[in-house]
């Protein structure tokens, strides 16, 4: 998990929580209104999940009849048609591609699956694999036209994993605020959408982030409070392996084909959770100065990176997020 959650508000009981598992990791929905039944809050998360898994049934990579499962079978033969609300998305990743000097690249899912780091036997692979990997990912060449999208390379493969959690923690939580819901958080993967009624730190009802150390299991980096918006972090300990002592990790650059190196994490404060979902793994992905910068210069974005320097981690930050972090105490 890439952030813990230790709330505080004014709920007479306990807090109505609930987690179970989709889009290749731990989905969790926790309800803190006061004012709600255990029995209406459990029907909500019900709803809820639901969404997040409509989410994932029409966007994954991982079943071929998903949509983007059927436009990656069909690269390089013909267009497929599909929903009009995965071509907003899929235009979504193409104009993330361009803010982020085609660092986030969707047709990078040829090399996420040559990697497999979700499978139970990764491996490093080799510089004549990557190379091989690498002459079908650009998403410059990916065509829309109306509803339909084409891969015009037939290795090419459409991948929505660096934003798409983001997208379905939006949806679900768009849900509960329909329902007149003031007090929740919705989690994938540690990636958070946080609803208080609170908006200021003074406030009883703020959540306080709590950061995950990238180092070491079980121990916090340092925290923050959070009232109402979204938090993401993109590390290299999320989904990982260790080959002849080197770190391998998911966080992968379409220009080289490997993960990037000498960052640990980065954590973004933003207002919806599909932007911060895209910025914190933007940011990892240019590296420590450049990364910053582009925290820095996306509007309504606080952010921290972590990296290594030598045998400890230091870290950058906002000063926005500055003023509302604690530094925990180190050994």
């Amino acid at each position: 998990m890439a952030a813990a959650l230790l709330p505080h508000c004014n709920r007479p009981q306990m807090p109505v929580s609930r987690q179970s598992t989709a889009m290749n990791t731990y989905i969790a929905v926790t309800i803190y209104d006061p004012d709600v039944s255990e029995s209406r809050a459990q029907a909500l998360i019900d709803t809820a999940f639901a969404e997040i898994r409509r989410v994932e049934a029409f966007a994954t990579d991982y079943a071929d009849t998903s949509e983007v499962g059927r436009i990656n079978a069909a690269a390089g033969r013909h267009p497929v048609r599909v929903s009009e609300e995965l071509v907003r998305l899929v235009r979504r990743g193409l104009a993330y591609g361009d803010e982020s000097a085609g660092k986030l690249d969707v047709s990078i899912g040829g090399l996420v699956k040559a990697w497999d780091f979700i499978g139970e036997h990764p491996r490093a692979l080799t510089r004549r694999e990557v190379d091989s990997i690498l002459t079908h990912v650009d998403y410059r060449t990916l065509v829309i036209n109306g509803s339909d999208v084409y891969l015009p390379h037939p290795l090419m493969r459409l991948d929505l994993g660096s934003y798409g959690k983001g997208y379905a923690i939006d949806r679900a939580s768009e849900i509960l605020i329909a329902a007149g819901l003031k007090q929740f958080i919705v989690d994938i993967g540690g990636k958070l959408r946080v609803q208080f009624a609170g908006s200021h730190m003074l406030d009883s009802t703020v959540a306080r982030i709590m950061i995950r150390h990238p180092r070491r299991e079980g121990e916090y980096f340092g925290s923050f409070a959070v009232g109402t918006g979204a938090v993401s972090t993109s590390g290299d300990y999320q989904r990982y392996f260790i080959d002849n002592g080197v770190r391998y990790h998911h966080l992968l650059d379409p220009a080289t084909g490997y993960p990037v190196r000498g960052l640990a994490a980065v954590t973004v404060v933003t207002g919806d959770a599909i932007t911060g979902d895209a910025v914190s793994t933007i940011a990892f992905l240019l590296g420590r100065e450049k990364g910053m910068e582009f925290i820095r210069n996306t509007p309504g974005i606080d952010g921290m990176i972590m990296y290594e320097d030598g045998d400890s981690l230091a870290f950058d930050i906002t000063p926005g997020l500055a003023r509302r972090f604690t530094r925990e105490a180190a050994p």
